[in-house]
């Protein structure tokens, strides 16, 4: 018997047979989130005659991108590059059509738990995760399991309010170049990695636009550290796989925002699973869940 465990993104989908001896990854395949994001449920359902000739489906673990009601599991909202997702109930179709248990998780919750369970935070009870790409996600895991919240959306900080914007709007990689563009429009700095390199030509604006991005960060950090006070701290997203410019500089200016004891008592990581993180961490939210 195997867990089949979908990572479902706008663009595409990722896919992974998993028991607690075995472990398939499958190819990624094309999503129809753009055009109608329901017909998904096809290509699903395909995957699972393909694959049924060679393994037992168990059940399948789903991680996508939207708001998830963890109560039912059905979509609660989505952003625009998603069409007629809202409303949509994977348990029932998947119960209805193959007849076998799903569960159904928002990707930031389920990468966070992918990371506790088999990534950078093996071992701890307790972690904070975010992410920060276009926007800024997060998740919070306590006891080893998903924190939520009165509404259910626990951890939502990319909405979190500063003194000129919310916090995405600052700190996440599509602001860093926002404010590329803006305050410097003659350089060449159309993404993160082509900032990154100048860095490493000692170019002063990059250093800046990186040195801004990261007190941002490295204040919404703290607000967490001192809220919760979780074991952990992991930053993911591509941009967190540049350590000496990137990671070290946010737990420097942590460590001057809160108090030592406080600062001592919480590791700041990067995420260590990569694009595959959400899907270890649906198989995990299956596991505790299904029985």
């Amino acid at each position: 018997m195997a867990i089949l465990c979908l990572d479902i993104g706008g663009t595409e989908i990722k896919s992974m047979l998993k028991r607690e001896d075995f472990e398939k990854t499958l190819a990624n395949f094309p999503s129809k989130a753009g055009t109608n994001a329901p017909d998904i449920r096809n290509d699903v359902f395909s995957l699972v005659d393909e694959l049924k000739n060679d393994y037992d489906i168990d059940g399948i673990a789903i991680s996508t991108a939207g708001m998830v009601d963890y109560k039912t599991g059905i979509i609660a909202g989505h952003g625009p590059t998603f069409k007629n997702y809202k409303g949509f109930d994977w348990k029932k179709e998947i119960k209805d059509e193959l007849g076998i248990p799903a569960v159904v998780e928002n990707d930031v919750k389920a990468a966070a738990m992918g990371e506790l369970t088999y990534g950078a935070g093996k071992g701890f009870n307790s972690a904070f995760v975010l992410t920060v790409g276009t926007g800024i996600g997060g998740a919070l895991i306590l006891d080893g399991k998903i924190h939520r919240g009165a509404s259910g959306h626990a951890g939502e900080i990319g909405y979190m309010p500063f003194e000129t914007d919310k916090f995405e709007a600052l700190a996440s990689t599509s602001a860093l170049v926002k404010n590329s563009q803006k305050f410097y429009p003659d350089k060449n700095f159309k993404n993160g990695k082509i900032i990154f390199n100048a860095i490493d030509d000692g170019d002063e604006d990059a250093i800046k636009l990186v040195d801004d991005m990261t007190r941002f960060l490295a204040r919404g950090i703290a607000n967490i550290m001192l809220i919760v006070n979780p074991e952990l701290i992991l930053i993911g997203g591509g941009i967190s796989e540049q350590k000496e410019k990137f990671l070290d500089p946010i737990i420097e200016k942590v460590r001057a925002y809160v108090p030592e004891n406080i600062f001592a008592a919480t590791r700041i990581k990067a995420t260590e699973l990569g694009n595959k993180s959400g899907l270890y961490g649906a198989y995990a939210i299956y596991k505790q869940n299904i029985k």
